[in-house]
C-alpha cells in the first residue's frame, strides 16, 4: 500500500466503516451540498471538500468582486489551495437540484479529469 498522509488515511478508514464512497452533510435534494470524498490530485490521493451547487444557487449567494452578473453563467470547477490536509473544491453546474445521483456523477467526472489544477475553470454552457 502506498504511503497515505494522515488525513487521507483517516478519511479512508471512515469511508470503509460507513461502507460509503463519499460523505454528504447536506439533506438532499438541495440547491447546494457539502460533500467530502477521496480523489486524485497532482499524482497523489487527497481529501476533497466539495461544495456542489446549482448555478442559480451560486448567482444568488455569491458576490462577484467585479460586480459581474455573468460570473456564474457557465458551469465551473474551482480548486483552492490545500487547507488543513484537505482541498476545498467548488463546483457549479447547470441543473435544477443536487441529489445523490448528481453527486456520484460529479465525483466520477472529477476523478477522471486529468488536468485538475488550483484555480477556476469554466466550461461551455448548453445555452451558448
Amino acid at each position: 500500500m502506498d504511503y497515505l498522509p494522515d488525513q487521507v488515511q483517516s478519511f479512508s478508514l471512515l469511508l470503509q466503516q460507513r461502507q460509503a464512497d463519499f460523505i454528504c452533510t447536506t439533506a438532499l435534494p438541495a440547491s447546494a451540498a457539502a460533500v467530502v470524498f477521496l480523489g486524485p490530485f497532482q499524482n497523489q490521493t487527497v481529501v476533497w471538500q466539495m461544495t456542489l451547487a446549482t448555478l442559480q444557487h451560486c448567482r444568488q449567494t455569491q458576490n462577484d468582486l467585479a460586480g459581474n452578473p455573468n460570473s456564474f453563467s457557465k458551469p465551473f470547477i474551482e480548486i483552492l489551495p490545500e487547507q488543513q490536509g484537505c482541498y476545498p473544491l467548488h463546483v457549479g453546474l447547470e441543473l435544477e437540484m443536487v441529489d445523490e445521483a448528481v453527486i456520484k456523477k460529479t465525483i466520477i467526472m472529477l476523478r477522471n479529469y486529468k488536468r485538475l489544477a488550483i484555480g477556476r475553470m469554466e466550461f461551455g454552457s448548453m445555452h451558448d
